[in-house]
Parts: C-alpha cells; sequence; structure tokens
C-alpha cells in the first residue's frame, strides 16, 4: 500500500521525536551510570517510547455508528460501521464546573483503571469500566465526557442505539470499536426504552411510546460482566471505557440501576459556589477584570452574592454560562452583576410561587 504524504509527514515527526527520546534516555543513562545488559532490554524499552509518542501524536477521532453498516469481517468493517470526524474539544477536568471532592474522585478513578491492566489479566476479566452519569440537562454531562476523552487520550464512539435493530448488529458494532475509547450512549432512558416497569399512572404513556426492547444491556462489557475474549479478542488487552447518561434517573428499570450493572453512578446537579467560580474563570478570564483594589473587592462581592443566591436557586451550569456568554464584551462586573441580577429575579419567582401553593 502506497504511503500518502501525510502518513510521510507523521513518520517524519514520528522518527525525529523518536530520535529525540532515545537520544535523551542515552544521555541521562550514562550520566547517570547506568546501562542496559543487552539489546534484549533496551529494544523494548524503545518500542514501548515510539508506541507511546505514536499516541501522543495521532489525532483523535469522534466515531458515530452508520444506520446502514456492513459486517464486521473484512478488513474495511471498521469503516463500514463507523464514521468518523476529529475530535478537538477544549474540556478538562481544570475547566469542569462541578464539585472539586466529585471531580478529583473520577479523575482518580479513572488513572487507576487504566493502569490497573494486570489486575483485569490476572483476574481473566475484560478491561473495561462503566459510568451511567445522570442529572437535569445542562448540567455538564457532555463536556465531562469530553474532559474524560482529554484526560486518558481516547477516542469516542458516539453509540446511536436507535438505528441498532438487533442484539447481533449491537455485538458487531462493539467488536469493531478500536482499543483506548469511550463508548457513549445518551439517553439511555430514550433509546432503549428502559424504563422503571414498577409503575403507573403517568407512566404508562411513556412506556407506549417507548422504543421497542430488542436489544439486551447483557450486550454491553460493563453490563454483563463477562470474561475476557467474549468479543473475539484478547479482551483483557484492550482498555475501554462506556459511559451512559440520562436525565430522568427515576424513570430507568430498577434492573438497569442495581449493583453490578454499572460500576460507577455519577449525579450532576445544580450550579453551586466552586462551579460558578470554575466557570467565572472560564468565561470571564482569570483575574482580567480591573486590576484596582476597588475592582477586585467588588468582583468578590459579587462573587459571594452570587454564591448565595444559588444555595436557594436551582440554575445548571449551562444556565450560568450562557449568561457569561450574553455579555461578552462587557466586563467581567457588569457580567457577574447581570447573573446576581437574574438570580434575584427568579428567587423572587420562587417565593411567590411558593406563598401561592
Amino acid at each position: 500500500m502506497r504511503a500518502t504524504a501525510r502518513e510521510i509527514e507523521v513518520a517524519s515527526h514520528t522518527k525525529s521525536a523518536m530520535d529525540t527520546d532515545i537520544q535523551s534516555n542515552h544521555c541521562t543513562a550514562r550520566e547517570e551510570g547506568l546501562s542496559f545488559a543487552s539489546y534484549d532490554a533496551y529494544i523494548p524499552h524503545v518500542l514501548d517510547v515510539a508506541a507511546r509518542l505514536r499516541l501522543k501524536m495521532r489525532e483523535r477521532k469522534l466515531y458515530t455508528n452508520n444506520s446502514d453498516g456492513g459486517g464486521c469481517g473484512g478488513p474495511d468493517a471498521h469503516e463500514m460501521l463507523w464514521s468518523s470526524h476529529p475530535f478537538a474539544h477544549p474540556s478538562t477536568f481544570d475547566t469542569l464546573a462541578m464539585d472539586p471532592a466529585l471531580r478529583d474522585g473520577i479523575r482518580a478513578d479513572l488513572l487507576r483503571f487504566v493502569r490497573r491492566r494486570e489486575h483485569y489479566t490476572r483476574a481473566g476479566r475484560a478491561w473495561k469500566r462503566g459510568y451511567l452519569l445522570h442529572g437535569p440537562p445542562g448540567t455538564g454531562k457532555t463536556s465531562l465526557i469530553a474532559a474524560i476523552a482529554n484526560l486518558l487520550e481516547f477516542d469516542i464512539y458516539d453509540l446511536e442505539l436507535t438505528t441498532v435493530q438487533s442484539n447481533t448488529d449491537l455485538r458487531r458494532l462493539l467488536a469493531c470499536t478500536r482499543p483506548k475509547s469511550v463508548i457513549v450512549v445518551e439517553d439511555i432512558d430514550c433509546s432503549l426504552g428502559f424504563l422503571d416497569r414498577t409503575t403507573s399512572t403517568d407512566d404508562a404513556e411513556r412506556r407506549d411510546n417507548a422504543p421497542p426492547r430488542h436489544l439486551t444491556m447483557s450486550r454491553f462489557p460493563p453490563m454483563g460482566g463477562g470474561p475476557a475474549g467474549m468479543y473475539g479478542e484478547k479482551i483483557s488487552l484492550v482498555v475501554r471505557l462506556i459511559v451512559f447518561t440520562t436525565n430522568h434517573v427515576d424513570r430507568l428499570d430498577p434492573a438497569l440501576l442495581r449493583p453490578g450493572r454499572m460500576d460507577r453512578k455519577i449525579e450532576l446537579g445544580y450550579c453551586k459556589g466552586p462551579a460558578l467560580r470554575v466557570l467565572a474563570k472560564n468565561y470571564l478570564g482569570d483575574g482580567d477584570f480591573e486590576l484596582t483594589t476597588n475592582g477586585g473587592h467588588r468582583y468578590e462581592e459579587l462573587v459571594g452574592e452570587a454564591e448565595r443566591l444559588l444555595e436557594e436557586v436551582q440554575l445548571t451550569p449551562a444556565d450560568v454560562a450562557e449568561v457569561f456568554m450574553g455579555c461578552d464584551g462587557d466586563g467581567d462586573l457588569a457580567a457577574l452583576q447581570k447573573l446576581v441580577d437574574d438570580l434575584s429575579s427568579k428567587r423572587v419567582v420562587q417565593k411567590c410561587a411558593a406563598s401561592d401553593v
């Protein structure tokens, strides 16, 4: 197969980076009086460095499943089943507007997961982890998924289940995903019709209008907890994360939520003080407002007032971001004042509604 100009360029950059890293390691070893016992020890080290460099230099992708995809058996099966687009979302764990303890816990859990290959291999289990993200719309579920992909340097597979006709098709799609990927199923309550079957009254209509349950959750690696090799590959050597999202966790079938179905269930809530400060930094800058004592004092006054109001008024991070975006160019203090005014108005409406009950 003839190499394209782009492939030649990437290969050239990769070789240059590898040569630099190898020379660096050579010098360090010589300076510290270290040496490799033989090429048998040194060559694996070089190959590992090359693999890590290739991973960092590659363009990451966002994949979506094709509704008319073919079978997974030939060399072009992946391209037949999945369409790709460049993935360049700016979200990181430092820019997430969420509770700091929850954010740090998720990051630690992810880093621990990707380091535990030997644990999964020894246990004979698939190297996978499943998250269920739930909360009202606008609480940051999509941003968290992007931050996870950026942290782990994984591709994203956006799996649209409404186009999948059978368990066989689902298994084919999953088998054709690549290592180091996040498989995302958004709005799982809408995609699978996994509504709570124990409810009645108003939920009956939702059940009648739900998509047919032509798929079973056991086909997902995190759901069935199956052994390594169940997807026709050495899956214990292939790291994957699967993330489900829903705005209405209360509508899901309890069987979906029982222990063992999901590794972690993460609730994303309304905006509070710490999230507000992250959003202010993201949208208003890091202290680039009036650099005077009075300006700084007023900034803290407004942030403090907004924090107090957010304890009484439910506003999502997306709502706060929209206020800040609408004040672009007006200055930081004007944006914060607009947020405080909006929150004060909502609090008045909220109190009036409560008094009418």
